[in-house]
């Protein structure tokens, strides 16, 4: 089974990371149950992991526009014909969350310490419903980031190790 190329990995794994960290982390914070420091921290830290993960994100979108992976030999048609959907709601609904946050921001976005970027909009109506937008898209985001992992895990579980062709390999470390 052919694996892909390391540029494609580090992307993904990347992103995935931050991702879900930034779902994870953004819904605990919805729900109230964090304790009050940890919610009073996460907010400024997601906004800055997702600033930075935006050129990454772009770059991995070109990336996959450039490169189209081979189906692995032994998956039916149907079934890589519903992998190549699945991955296009990942990067639509992906693309959203990040622009959506971006538009919503209402004060200067602070990376870190390191750079500072103006809000793009003025606070208001218009911010309100791109907040609204991105909790939405979130919320489909990580059903579809479930449906994925649980396809990844279905294909493992009936032979097929989806996931080696997204790992490294000793030589690439």
């Amino acid at each position: 089974m052919k694996r892909y190329p390391p540029l494609a990995m580090a992307l993904h794994w990347l992103c995935a990371a931050v991702m879900l960290w930034a779902l994870l982390s953004g819904f605990a914070l919805a729900s109230g149950i964090l304790p009050p420091a940890l919610a009073k921290a996460v907010p400024p830290l997601n906004v800055a992991l997702t600033t930075l993960l935006v050129p990454f994100w772009l770059l991995r979108l070109l990336n996959r526009i450039r490169f189209r992976m081979p189906p692995p030999a032994s998956m039916p048609a149907r079934g890589w014909k519903m992998a190549r959907r699945g991955h296009l709601a990942l990067y639509a609904l992906g693309s959203l969350s990040l622009l959506s946050g971006m538009l919503m921001m209402e004060r200067a976005v602070d990376v870190f310490g390191w750079f500072t970027l103006a809000a793009p909009l003025p606070p208001g109506s218009l911010t309100r419903g791109f907040a609204r937008v991105h909790f939405a898209s979130n919320a489909v985001l990580a059903l579809a980031v479930i449906a994925h992992i649980a396809a990844v895990v279905l294909h493992h579980r009936r032979g097929l190790p989806i996931l080696w062709r997204m790992r490294p390999s000793q030589t690439e470390l």
